[in-house]
């Protein structure tokens, strides 16, 4: 398998996270959509990351999708994710507020960085820094009632999610927020990069 896109996105983070989790083979190209978008468009017509080539060829795209296939593949007593029920639903709830994270961290590090300073807007950039932070509010409120992980006593996709969310938060928005802020939060990612599956995919920059 080949996983396109680097560890700086979030989003591709996760996947390889995943991948690691769950001892899967792949290799990885390190494919930026800021100057490798052609090439990226060869793997998913959007331009955008991540995408994954099976050994067959085919190729997913979407990190939600591809998390989804790989679970299928190779979690099958859901040690990540549960098949049914309720602690289905609610691991899923921490996973979408954690992917909501990382969308906003994402549209607002483009707004800053991709357009034009005239252009940039300070209405929508305060907002989508609002929703940023309430979305770490309500992961801090769940790591704050929780054991050892967000969901008890194993890591499930809501830790890698939230893990991966967080650091990215911190790389691109270190501002945003002081050192004190979001402690229970911190604490369960210095938790995870302690695994292999985080600190090898941590990105540096």
């Amino acid at each position: 398998m080949i996983l396109i896109g680097r560890n700086v996105s979030p989003f591709v983070r996760r996947v390889a996270s995943v991948m690691r989790l769950l001892k899967i083979d792949f290799e990885q190209r390190f494919l930026a959509t800021a100057d490798s978008i052609q090439d990226i468009a060869k793997f998913n017509p959007l331009g955008r990351v991540p995408s994954l080539v099976l050994d067959d060829s085919e190729i997913l795209i979407d990190s939600s999708a591809i998390i989804d296939y790989l679970l299928e593949l190779k979690d099958q007593n859901g040690d990540l994710l549960p098949k049914t029920g309720s602690e289905r639903r609610s691991i899923l709830r921490t996973v979408a507020i954690a992917h909501g994270v990382m969308e906003k961290g994402v549209a607002s590090s483009y707004e800053q960085t991709r357009r034009s300073p005239e252009k940039v807007s300070d209405e929508w950039l305060s907002y989508l820094q609002k929703q940023i932070i309430w979305g770490l509010e309500d992961l801090e409120r769940k790591a704050e009632h929780t054991s050892e992980w967000l969901h008890g006593d194993r890591l499930t996709l809501a830790d890698v999610t939230s893990i991966c969310a967080f650091d990215y938060i911190n790389m691109r928005h270190p501002v945003l927020f002081d050192a004190n802020s979001f402690l229970a939060l911190k604490k369960l990612t210095d938790q995870g990069n302690k695994l292999p599956a985080f600190f090898e995919t941590k990105p540096a920059t």
